[in-house]
């Protein structure tokens, strides 16, 4: 059997999965023929509004097809864009591993693995993705290796109610079951003390009975977890964890600073609560201390904020070897959900996806930032579709009515 009749009897002969072979092989002659073809012509950005300002990323080609992507949010990271760009242009954007690692290896110095920069190089990665799988005519999640799953179960990261109250806050949690999320966390803040890293008595009193209030309303079984945002001491932190030992939270995350592996090993170690943490670390580097010193029992890396799709993959990957699954952190518009989900969808250890911003009422364009036909999450989870890409149109005539700044619309 020649190469030709192979190729052909294989694609004929898949089924079942949502990355079938047939997918992978059908672009396999277009590989051969694109190769080189395209080339990237310029890099453009879009600030947009979404309570925050995050940075949409356009990637033009001499073909005509682009890729969108976005980078980190919450930061100014608009001018790195700019000044790395000028790696990409003129490439063939189906080398999307070796341009990461060229604009890396050039920046290097101005921490291209760590901060915002990492964050800007991710965002180029990511639109460059969504361009190779529009040139292959396959979806991202092909190109990181195929999809485990054809959808992505997400876990909504509730606001603070407007009354601090253990009733409020449960209440919060049975909206969000009742939308059809499959989990929620909730996001405590101190409401007394110094503000230096401890917790007060009366503090820890209030964050326990929220969580049993909650634990009461959404029944036994439902994953509740809780956000301290990287704040605290580590001997108020156990003190914690051993008050909500018997609530069966589903995970802990971020109690300390993100730098100190060494105290989240002893935290781990002596919870009786799960740990999760990665929201803030960038790449493989920032992440190796926590897996191979086994610091977490989940890991959460934010594929906008860590260097990309790939390298949310690979951190996801090594954190496995050390049966450590992976949560996805995200802050984005749907092109940066849409992405990730990608990722998330090619990660064996993938658990949940976060999200806040569904049912976000003072910003409900969110959604229509792109085009759509229904609503963007079913079920309590994000559907991928076979679209080349990450199948994701933006609604352009919403996002220019919701631009951050004065830099215009992928000018």
């Amino acid at each position: 059997m020649n190469r030709r009749s192979f190729l052909k009897s294989a694609a004929l002969g898949s089924t079942g999965a949502l990355a079938a072979p047939s997918q992978l092989l059908g672009a396999v002659p277009a590989a051969r023929s694109a190769l080189g073809a395209v080339k990237i012509t310029d890099v453009k950005t879009a600030a947009i509004d979404i309570g925050y300002k995050t940075h949409l990323i356009k990637v033009t080609t001499d073909s005509g097809l682009f890729g969108l992507g976005e980078a980190y949010p919450k930061a100014e990271v608009g001018d790195d864009i700019h000044s790395v760009k000028n790696m990409v242009i003129g490439q063939d954007p189906l080398q999307v591993e070796y341009l990461h690692f060229r604009m890396v290896d050039q920046y290097m110095s101005r921490g291209a693995r760590a901060g915002a920069l990492c964050g800007a190089i991710g965002g180029i990665e990511s639109a460059l993705w969504d361009l190779a799988g529009k040139i292959l005519n396959v979806p991202v999640y092909v190109l990181l290796g195929g999809a485990y799953r054809n959808k992505v179960m997400l876990y909504n990261d509730t606001d603070k109610p407007k009354v601090d109250e253990p009733k409020a806050w449960a209440d919060l949690a049975v909206r969000s079951k009742e939308f059809g999320y499959k989990a929620v966390k909730h996001s405590l803040q101190r409401f007394d003390g110094p503000k230096n890293s401890t917790i007060s008595p009366a503090t820890l009193r209030h964050w326990t009975r929220i969580m049993a209030a909650t634990r009461d309303a959404v029944g036994p079984d439902y994953p509740i977890a809780i956000d301290l945002h990287w704040r605290y001491a580590l001997g108020d932190v156990l003190r914690f964890t051993e008050m909500i030992k018997d609530l069966n939270i589903w995970f802990l995350e971020d109690p300390l600073q993100p730098e100190n592996a060494d105290a989240f090993v002893r935290l781990r170690a002596e919870s009786r609560v799960p740990i999760l943490t990665g929201e803030n670390l960038y790449a493989r580097e920032g992440f190796r201390p926590f897996i191979e010193k086994q610091a977490c029992d989940l890991v959460h890396p934010d594929a906008q904020k860590c260097g990309g799709l790939l390298e949310t993959k690979k951190i996801a990957d090594w954190a496995d070897l050390y049966s450590i699954p992976m949560l996805c952190h995200q802050g984005a518009t749907p092109v940066g959900v849409f992405g990730s989900a990608h990722a998330c969808a090619a990660i064996k250890s993938f658990v949940a996806l976060e999200t806040d911003t569904v049912e976000n009422h003072r910003h409900p364009h969110w959604q229509d930032l792109i085009q759509r036909d229904g609503p963007l999450y079913t079920d309590g989870h994000l559907v991928l579709s076979k679209k080349p890409g990450i199948g994701v149109e933006l609604n352009e005539d919403v996002c220019r009515q919701h631009l951050a700044d004065d830099r215009g619309f992928f000018k």
